[in-house]
């Protein structure tokens, strides 16, 4: 019996690559623990050497600095030519702030609505109780609500 030809060399070199794989991962842990070995020796090594003989004698400095910052050009220009002016859109100076207005104008026009939605929640809310005291017998006079209503028509 014969397998397939592409089959059968597929299967092959999947074998072969995974073979060779296990014997790289094998080997890989032993060449490091030689060279860890070869290192540890060294540092052992310079360990056991006697201290240095030099000692240095800790003198007292004999220089001074001194750094100075100056703006170039300062004496020239009143801003530096490199900075930017400011970002954003900045009204001209008339004497009297533009934003300021229309925001407070904005402002007005939300709280006369804040105030008239309110106004009418208030109206909606009364004829919804009316229509529920209307509703109960004797007009809902044992409702204490419905004493506090007065009758819309």
């Amino acid at each position: 019996m014969r397998l397939q030809g592409r089959n059968h060399d597929a299967i092959g070199c999947r074998a072969g690559l995974a073979a060779l794989l296990i014997a790289c991962a094998i080997a890989a842990p032993r060449a490091q623990d030689a060279a860890a070995v070869v290192s540890m020796d060294r540092v052992r090594a310079a360990l056991e050497r006697p201290p240095s003989k030099l000692t240095l004698e800790e003198r007292k400095p004999d220089f001074r600095v001194e750094v100075v910052w100056h703006h170039p050009f300062h004496e020239i220009f009143d801003t530096p030519p490199w900075q930017l002016p400011p970002i954003g859109w900045q009204p001209p100076a008339v004497g009297f702030n533009l934003l300021s207005i229309f925001q407070s104008l904005a402002r007005s026009a939300e709280n006369a609505k804040h105030d008239h939605d309110e106004r009418v929640a208030h109206e909606e809310v009364i004829r919804a109780l009316g229509d529920f005291c209307a509703a109960q017998p004797d007009a809902g006079a044992h409702v204490p609500a419905c004493a506090s209503v007065p009758v819309i028509r």
